[in-house]
């Protein structure tokens, strides 16, 4: 018993594993991220060393040499690129397309921890990270209004950026264009002369005075109570109070010998909506998560909770939306996917010319679909353009086995009913004698295409099962290699390969199971039928008797078509080798 009469006969089994298929399908389409491309991870490993206080020569030689020098030994690496700025030290490390970027990540840390003891005592420990393609903001909102940038900073920072960092796939909360407070010291060069104070000392007293610190441990007969000591400056007031040191038994304080200035860091980056400055403030989503959802909970949170709180002359405006490319995006593919439903399910019927066969053949296309979204959500993709543009495709593709199974299928049932009307007038016009042998004949050959739905639908499944099968591994084998494809290109279009060929075998297996079954107990011939019927029949013999004749003279010159082939073969090559290359 092989497949399609295993579902034939027991169609409950064929009908629940097209329903888990479907259900697998519905439940992956809600939770399947949506995206506007494909994920693809670059091995690329960033290391940034931070030496304050030094120029880009002595960064350069005293850092980046030595942590280019300790990464050049690790395997794989196709370029290293560095940059030395002032007090900052920048190496990037890329990495061969097939190599593991989590290997190379540990790879480079050992390689940097080996090389720390050879860096600057001042400089701070080298950070080393991995290049997230999807790390940029995906929303940007600016904050604006009748207030200082460092009010607006303060306010981006302290409220708006902790009730966004909350919201469920957020992964950073980014601000643009700001400037941190600082707290500047203008040291007056003749106040210290004259009192013989360096900035040595006012370095030294900070590092003294200001300053956090552990204070041990409070241990009780039931308690134990951990002592942190605060004694950093939180005010102006105080700040200028410090004493730097001591002169003939009097304190010299912070303010005798410097200017003390409540102010902004230096501005090196900018943000302007409308020719006016604000602040921004972006969001980066969590990697793989769904970049519509997760805009759309950032709108509800802004709605709800910021919006409304908003302090009097401050505005927030969205400046920056891809979730609205993306939207506009799916809702296109989507209409698509319902127009190429909907002709597919139309030159069916034109050619079948039956409600009821078209209707079995579209059942395929939803199953096929749902059934590549399901191994979507497992493999860990999203839709994005190429799935998408792979789920478009395969509207007219799973289509075709079903129409293979089903035509022949058909043919049983016609050829039967024309078997059984010629066996009925032999029964009636011929005696019995010799009609016994002649209707003994017809009705062997009636019982060879049987005229029972079941029997025919198992007959002519039976018949094409390895043809079915031939056609749709012949177009696996076309998808299927794009999946081990190296490269940028080939982790673009893994995705889009993974929907087809998945799509492919869901339609196979479909056409194997559920056209066979649905076939048996649904599919019907008549002898009735309209005048749309007859115009169709009759534009198709009218095809049937032009390709006969285009058949015959092809047969009667065969050099000229196979000449006229090898002409077309060989311009094309030649047209080819012409066409520009980028």
């Amino acid at each position: 018993m092989n497949l399609p009469e295993l579902s034939i006969k027991r169609h409950v089994f064929a009908v629940m594993l097209s329903a888990a298929m479907m259900l697998f399908g519905i439940i992956s389409y809600q939770r399947v991220g949506v995206d506007q491309f494909p994920k693809v991870d670059f091995p690329i490993i960033t290391v940034t060393t931070t030496l304050r206080g030094g120029n880009p020569e002595s960064v350069d030689m005293s850092v980046t040499s030595v942590i280019e020098n300790a990464v050049n030994s690790v395997p794989g690496i196709e370029h290293v690129q560095s940059s030395s700025s002032p007090g900052v030290s920048v190496v990037v490390i890329t990495f061969a397309l097939e190599k593991n970027v989590d290997i190379a990540f540990n790879e480079v840390q050992s390689r940097i921890s080996q090389a720390m003891r050879r860096l600057p005592k001042d400089a701070d420990a080298p950070v080393v990270a991995k290049m997230d393609s999807g790390a940029s903001a995906v929303f940007w909102v600016i904050l604006q209004g009748d207030r200082t940038v460092q009010q607006l900073n303060q306010y981006a920072s302290n409220t708006i950026k902790k009730k966004l960092e909350s919201i469920n796939g957020v992964g950073e909360v980014r601000i643009g264009g700001r400037r941190d407070r600082t707290i500047r010291i203008h040291a007056d060069p003749v106040r210290m002369a004259s009192l013989g104070i360096t900035a040595q000392d006012i370095s030294a007293a900070f590092g003294r005075e200001h300053l956090q610190m552990p204070g041990g441990f409070i241990v009780g007969d039931y308690n134990e109570f951990l002592l942190h000591l605060d004694l950093e400056f939180h005010s102006l007031e105080t700040l200028q109070r410090m004493v730097v040191t001591y002169r003939e038994g009097a304190p010299i304080r912070l303010r005798d010998v410097a200017k003390i200035e409540d102010g902004l860091a230096e501005q090196r980056q900018l943000a302007r909506f409308n020719g006016q400055p604000g602040v921004g403030i972006g969001i980066v989503k969590v990697s793989g998560s769904n970049t519509v959802e997760v805009v759309d909970a950032v709108k509800q949170r802004l709605q709800k909770d910021i919006l409304p709180n908003l302090p009097a002359g401050m505005t927030l405006k969205v400046s920056t939306d891809d979730s609205t490319f993306i939207k506009e995006m799916v809702s296109s593919l989507r209409e698509h996917l319902l127009e190429g439903t909907l002709l597919a399910a139309m030159v069916v019927w034109i050619f079948l010319r039956s409600v009821r066969s078209t209707l079995i053949i579209c059942v395929a296309i939803p199953v096929s679909l749902l059934g590549a979204i399901a191994a979507l959500y497992f493999l860990g993709y999203t839709l994005n353009s190429m799935t998408l543009l792979g789920l478009l495709l395969l509207v007219g593709v799973v289509v075709d086995d079903s129409i293979v199974v089903l035509e022949n299928i058909f043919r049983h049932q016609t050829m039967a009913g024309t078997v059984s009307a010629k066996a009925n007038v032999s029964e009636a016009n011929v005696k019995p004698a010799q009609a016994g042998g002649q209707s003994q004949n017809i009705f062997r050959h009636r019982e060879e295409i049987d005229p029972e739905p079941i029997g025919a639908a198992i007959n002519g499944s039976r018949e094409v099962v390895f043809a079915v099968m031939a056609a749709s591994l012949s177009l696996v084998s076309i998808f299927a290699p794009v999946i081990f494809m190296s490269g940028i290109i080939g982790m673009f279009f893994k995705s889009f390969a993974v929907v087809v060929t998945v799509g492919v075998l869901v339609s196979l297996f479909v056409s194997l199971t559920l056209t066979p079954m649905l076939c048996s107990r649904f599919l019907t011939t008549t002898k009735q039928h309209g005048k749309i019927y007859h115009l169709l029949d009759n534009t198709f013999n009218r095809l049937d008797y032009f390709y006969e004749h285009a058949l015959t003279w092809a047969l009667q010159h065969r050099w000229k078509v196979i000449t006229a082939t090898l002409l077309v073969v060989l311009s094309s090559a030649f047209f080819f080798a012409k066409v520009g290359k980028g």
